[in-house]
């Protein structure tokens, strides 16, 4: 056990000095002492380290590079092209939010200003705390950037490239560096093919001749996406990134793992401890405390207890961790009511132990409609799991009889047809059907669908939740004060050593634009 906040315990120090000094206080005094003493506890946090939890997911990887030259502050993109590509990444983040990212700033210079992570937020934040007006250099040099990008420890470097181009006219050599470090480039041509004149303390800039200064898309990024095998873009709207999303997403995605770390919370014993003390102490409730003893000893049995929110918020960690077996063992500790048997149940039938979900099944008991249809359903699944096909057609059809239900007459006729062409195991067949047909809904209208369902039941204390693609089962949920985890928001801020580097060799630029 340690203490995640234990600088509180500075305010034993004081309180020490203040209690010796009043030795001769009296016993409710002291008490109060007491109480003062656990809550400092209390509040320092104590916790015990759980182990590292290790969560797997499907997830592609991606590097993207920003340009950030002088010629990105033209305004032919409104408001400006930097402006306009900061708002396509952040659109582009938002849309991928399961994928692993690296963010890149370059000009003559690269510059990581966010490392591979799955956190979109932060590489948000990273984006955000970008300052054009901090960086001196300003020209493009997207040579050395592909050279940066070959050094990063990535198998397959896809690169999203937003840049005007510069003055790059050296396509052989990029498309060298690009070959040679195995990256491929989605370039999106941050620019207009009318382009416009550039700006500088609200004054036209001019070059050594006297013309002025006009930046446009530069037509060697077109023929560098093709010479290296990878596609080209041109952001007149963000419903490009529409179509850039569409094209990575198609691409193959690999096996990655994030390591969670967790505490057990023990506040609550210190806590608890304080509040009797302070009940004892500012009343005569002390005296009483044998008697009432002596009646708890010979209460009849209750049929809950202060425990059951404990098992249940433990229960809901374990099921949304997938760890279901854990989670019946937890339901099993809460005193026997439908919403327990219901989630008891559907955590047996995620362990894959479909006889004993079953069983619980029928044990519930209820008058609502909605329900009872949902625990026929899930009965159907588990029972087609057992290769009880009769007894599933026979639970699909007493679902359909109380409403209608899509899901439950798709199965049904999917099983009738499997059923009347082969005597084969129909099982395999079933399950990856519906779970293609499930797959077509959007995360949004399943949301909706399990609005509508609790909404159906509002005598029902508990809220209904479907997730029927994979096994067909639906979980209920007794209202428990189940804690929300919130995303901080960070203070991350570009240091200013970051801009050094970015602007090393910037004296040496003459009229990079």
């Amino acid at each position: 056990m340690f203490f995640l906040n234990p600088w509180v315990f500075v305010a034993f120090i004081p309180l020490y000095f203040f209690y010796k000094r009043n030795t001769s206080s009296s016993k409710q005094t002291k008490i109060l002492y007491l109480v003062l003493l656990f809550i400092f506890v209390a509040l320092a946090r104590p916790v015990i380290k759980n182990a590292l939890s290790h969560h797997n997911f499907l997830s592609q990887e991606f590097v993207i590079a920003l340009d950030a030259s002088y010629s990105m502050q033209a305004d032919d993109l409104k408001p400006s092209r930097y402006a306009m590509a900061k708002k396509a990444i952040k659109k582009l983040l938002k849309l991928h939010p399961k994928d692993r990212f690296t963010l890149l700033l370059f000009t003559s210079n690269t510059l990581l200003i966010s490392p591979p992570t799955t956190d979109t937020a932060i590489s948000m934040q990273a984006l955000d705390s970008i300052n054009p007006l901090y960086i001196l250099t300003k020209s493009t040099n997207i040579a050395q950037l592909f050279t940066k990008v070959g050094a990063l420890p990535i198998e397959h470097k896809r690169l999203l490239l937003f840049s005007d181009g510069g003055e790059e006219h050296d396509l052989v050599k990029l498309t060298e560096l690009a070959k040679k470090n195995a990256i491929t480039p989605y370039i999106i041509a941050t620019a207009s093919h009318k382009g416009a004149a550039l700006k500088k303390d609200d004054k036209y800039i001019k070059n050594t001749k006297g013309a002025l200064v006009i930046s446009k898309i530069n037509p060697t990024l077109k023929d560098l996406a093709t010479a290296s095998d990878g596609k080209y873009y041109e952001l007149n709207s963000l419903d490009i990134i529409d179509t850039l999303s569409s094209d990575i997403s198609s691409q193959s995605k690999t096996k990655q793992q994030i390591d969670v770390k967790s505490y057990k919370e023990l506040f609550w014993i210190p806590l608890s401890i304080a509040l009797i003390l302070f009940f004892l102490g500012v009343t005569k409730f002390a005296r009483f405390v044998p008697f009432l003893s002596l009646l708890l000893l010979f209460s009849p049995k209750a049929e809950s207890s202060l425990l059951d929110f404990y098992h249940i918020k433990k229960a809901n960690e374990f099921y949304a961790e997938a760890k279901y077996l854990q989670a019946t063992e937890e339901f099993k500790k809460l005193p026997p009511s439908f919403e327990n048997y219901y989630n008891l149940a559907t955590a047996l039938y995620k362990a894959k132990h479909y006889k004993e979900a079953l069983f619980y099944y029928t044990q519930i008991q209820t008058v609502q409609a909605q329900l009872k249809q949902n625990i026929f359903y899930n009965m159907a699944n588990a029972a087609v799991q057992l290769k009880k096909y009769d007894q599933a057609k026979k639970l699909y059809r007493l679902a359909l009889v109380l409403g209608k239900d899509e899901d439950a007459l798709y199965n049904l006729n999917l099983l009738k047809k499997i059923h009347l062409k082969t005597e084969k195991d129909p099982q395999k067949t079933l399950h990856s059907s519906e779970q293609k047909k499930k797959s077509s809904k959007t995360a949004k209208e399943q949301k909706k669908d399990s609005q509508k369902q609790s909404g159906k039941s509002k005598s029902n204390n508990a809220s209904t939740q479907s997730s029927r693609g994979s096994g067909g089962d639906k979980k209920v949920k007794k209202s428990s004060p189940v804690q929300k985890v919130k995303k901080k928001k960070s203070n991350y801020r570009l240091s200013y050593k970051a801009y050094e580097k970015i602007n090393k060799g910037y004296i040496d630029e003459k009229e990079p634009w």
